[in-house]
């Protein structure tokens, strides 16, 4: 009989810890979610970079962390942004929604515009703003517990109900292009630190993220007859919320009309996270990125899920009138 139990103590409190694990985020600050390739999913990183390409575009994107695991970490946005060339502005609009468990969800709808002027003949600099609702959701009423009796090996379902708020949050960014080569930012994003926590107890608030980013462009042209560059696209990114942080660095290189990256992500006091390959297509239309994370899980072992693909799509709307634009900080690779 001992045994029995054992195994049902086993599994109730293995289930337990797994459910404390989706509803944890209710009672403590959520962290935001991370991509693999920053400069693909601009206007989450920075509302400084809306609208600064000579097209606009239309972006989509998906990623599936810890793919060994069931709907583990799945995040979806859309994205449309353009530049106002009458006004020098950008302005941009993006929804986007991430999943953890398929219990815990965070869906928002985000605004963004920038005022984007020529402090010199090489400085551009593009200060912008965010305003978003989002919604934060909890549905643990599919979640099935083992049953009361330790002698059935049976489960249940437990209705543990649903629970959501919604609430605005606002961000604050600026990027500094000069010479149309090198390209600076920084991001400041739930500046009003708005609560997000779904339990009635604690009320704890979500921490500011500060970030910063840089990217460089430097095409080469190989063979005196090679109509086409070779771009290279070193490039580094910072993002510090309340106690955790990473840092990404690594390079892309672009020859029409293909590209690819790899690139190291470091977190919690810069150990190593992380090896990100990427490779895309970019034509005068669209744009695909694919990106592979090796190795998420740490050495110890602490997670059984490991690596997270993500694909980003976009689509390019040329208009008729060219526009100035911001060469480095578009994150196109081709010039």
């Amino acid at each position: 009989m001992s045994v029995k139990i054992n195994k049902y103590l086993a599994l109730r409190y293995g289930t337990f810890a797994l459910l404390l694990q989706c509803i944890l985020p209710v009672a403590v600050s959520a962290q935001d979610a991370v991509h693999s390739q920053f400069m693909f999913d601009a206007l989450s990183v920075n509302p400084g970079l809306a609208g600064i390409n000579e097209y606009n575009k239309l972006t989509g994107g998906f990623r599936d962390q810890w793919v060994q695991m069931d709907n583990a970490y799945v995040t979806y946005f859309v994205s449309y942004d353009q530049k106002i060339q009458s006004i020098n502005s950008g302005v941009g609009l993006q929804v986007y929604r991430d999943v953890a468990g398929g219990v815990y969800s965070r869906t928002s709808a985000e605004l963004f515009y920038n005022y984007q002027f020529q402090v010199t003949k090489n400085l551009l600099i593009s200060p912008g703003l965010q305003v978003a609702v989002v919604q934060r959701a909890m549905d643990a009423s599919g979640l099935t517990l083992p049953d009361q009796n330790p002698y059935t090996g049976s489960g249940t379902t437990e209705t543990l109900g649903k629970r959501s708020a919604i609430f605005p949050d606002f961000g604050f960014g600026a990027i500094a292009n000069y010479s149309d080569r090198y390209s600076f930012g920084i991001a400041v994003h739930h500046l009003n630190a708005p609560i997000e926590t779904l339990s009635e107890i604690n009320k704890k608030r979500t921490p500011m993220s500060l970030s910063a980013h840089f990217i460089s462009y430097f095409p080469l042209r190989f063979g005196k007859f090679d109509k086409r560059e070779m771009v290279f696209s070193p490039g580094a990114y910072f993002r510090q919320q309340q106690y955790q942080n990473f840092f990404s660095v690594g390079m892309n290189v672009a020859y029409d009309p293909v590209f690819a990256g790899i690139w190291m992500r470091a977190a919690s006091g810069f150990h190593p996270e992380s090896t990100i390959f990427m490779i895309g297509l970019e034509q005068i239309n669209y744009r695909i990125v694919y990106n592979y994370d090796y190795k998420l899980a740490s050495a110890k072992g602490e997670f059984p899920g490991t690596g997270a693909h993500e694909i980003t799509l976009t689509w390019k709307i040329h208009p008729k009138e060219k526009m100035r634009t911001i060469k480095c900080s578009k994150y196109s690779l081709k010039k």
